[in-house]
């Protein structure tokens, strides 16, 4: 069964979460975190497949934390829901190692539509203009829509590092990563490493702290 925390300090809010999950997905085992400190906690007793975070969240440092949680569960999606609007924090909440996000302004078809993709690996951004929910468009920033392996792969690339350096950070093999790297290619429309780096940079890929986490490679 799908394990899943909400958290959010609202409990009307996860009350009305809790129905729009079981629609997206079903039946699913749900807890709840009002708090940083809480979460964390409900996190080492027991693993989620699936976290709904908000941002503005007490005790959370939004890009640093998401980065943390990303390095404690890689296999954990996040999603964020918040009332965020600013299209730039959210895709540096994205790079930061969530994998979407959703506005809580948005009507309930797209926060139905926004768990069921982040399930299914790839990475909704919805945003409300003038009051009503839509998906940002890929075209946007395709980086944006990339799977999340995709997408840390990417940001490896940027960084200058290897086939065998991504697949040694990532705990993969080198023929996964080389199958990774070829369907980027494909996604991002270039034929080589220079071209992908460079798309992913002007794209925003790498955050102000990845250099200094790979020792400036």
């Amino acid at each position: 069964m799908l394990a899943l925390i909400i958290a959010d300090d609202h409990p009307i809010y996860r009350a009305g979460m809790r129905s729009i999950v079981r629609e997206a997905l079903g039946d699913a085992q749900m807890r709840d975190a009002s708090s940083f400190s809480v979460l964390k906690r409900e996190l080492t007793q027991a693993p989620a497949d699936l976290l709904l975070l908000d941002i503005f969240f007490p005790g959370l440092e939004p890009e640093q934390h998401i980065r943390e949680l990303r390095r404690a569960h890689p296999l954990m999606a996040i999603l964020i829901v918040s009332m965020l609007t600013e299209r730039g924090a959210v895709e540096r909440l994205i790079r930061a190692g969530a994998n979407g996000f959703v506005s809580k302004t948005t009507d309930p078809e797209f926060m139905v539509a926004g768990l069921r993709e982040v399930m299914q690996g790839e990475r909704p951004v919805y945003l409300p203009p003038s009051g009503r929910g839509r998906p940002v468009a890929s075209s946007d920033n395709p980086v944006t829509a990339l799977p999340p392996r995709q997408f840390e792969v990417l940001k490896l690339i940027c960084l200058g590092l290897s086939n065998k350096e991504i697949a040694r950070d990532l705990d993969l093999s080198v023929s996964t990563v080389r199958a990774h790297v070829s369907a980027l290619f494909q996604k991002l429309d270039v034929t080589n490493r220079t071209a992908a780096a460079s798309f992913g940079i002007n794209h925003g890929v790498l955050s102000s702290g990845d250099q200094t986490d790979h020792g400036g490679a």
